[in-house]
């Protein structure tokens, strides 16, 4: 047969904090007292049977371990938090890189759902959130309230944020042409100080990525929502030089070499 579960129920004072169950110590006496027909007061032995029924004891003062608790810099953390930008543990990122976070809110619009008790309004926000230096991500919220939706966007952008690879940190590391629905977009990379000729909803988005030259084209729709969605899914599309070196057998420096100089690759030896 199977074993009996323990009975939760009992005072156990390994895992019990004996200072927040005082209550339940005081019932243990009321009831020894009664089974024993005295007074509280009166009885002086009722404390040493209840602890010895029930192996209650005092700790001492080591018994408990009391971790400090992490402190912040007040002075650093947003003031404003209707915006969202405000720090907390949920969000899954240390408070040091936080700070450093850019936002950038390119959607603002009215929406209205019609049931048939009328016309219910609310706004969606989309926001992008980036730290300048090859992580971003994007989130959209919708509430009654601008505030409240520009809230939900942003602390959903800064949870789905993502790494980005570079080319000298300032480019992409090949052209990209990727479609989602029914936007195409088309990217291609370019030479130091190019700037980034793109469209201003990607201009926004590579300044929160930290892409400095890059030039871009945008074919089919131009709705920002989509365009958003379609820079994000090309992005991850790119392949790095130690994805290359890996599926074609060669040494990353000759990868480099052949991509991005004028040696000849050399394979490995087998």
């Amino acid at each position: 047969m199977a074993k009996s579960f323990p009975d939760f129920s009992k005072f156990d004072p390994v895992y019990d904090d004996i200072t927040e169950n005082a209550s339940i110590i005081e019932l243990w006496k009321r009831q020894k007292a009664k089974e024993l027909g005295a007074n509280i007061s009166s009885a002086s032995n009722i404390d040493a049977l209840v602890k010895e029924e029930h192996n209650v004891f005092e700790p001492p003062d080591d018994f408990l371990i009391k971790y400090p608790k992490p402190k912040h810099d007040k002075s650093l953390v947003r003031a404003s938090e209707d915006d969202g930008m405000f720090w907390s543990e949920d969000l899954l990122i240390p408070y040091e890189q936080f700070v450093k976070l850019s936002k950038k809110t390119l959607v603002m619009k009215r929406t209205v759902q019609m049931t048939r008790k009328g016309k219910i309004p609310s706004m969606y926000a989309m926001v992008v959130v980036g730290n300048g230096m090859g992580s971003a991500g994007f989130g959209e919220g919708k509430s009654a309230e601008a505030s409240k939706a520009v809230m939900m966007a942003t602390r959903q952008a800064i949870k789905g944020m993502q790494h980005f690879p570079r080319y000298d940190d300032r480019t992409i590391y090949h052209d990209i042409e990727h479609k989602f629905q029914a936007t195409k977009l088309m990217l291609w990379a370019r030479r130091p100080g190019f700037g980034c000729r793109v469209a201003p909803v990607i201009h926004e988005i590579c300044e929160c990525i930290g892409i400095q030259d890059l030039a871009g084209k945008i074919h089919g729709s131009r709705n920002p929502m989509n365009v958003i969605k379609t820079l994000f899914g090309a992005l991850q599309t790119q392949r790095i030089p130690s994805d290359l070196a890996r599926a074609r057998g060669l040494r990353l420096v000759d990868v480099y070499h052949r991509y991005y100089g004028d040696a000849k690759p050399t394979p490995i030896p087998r």
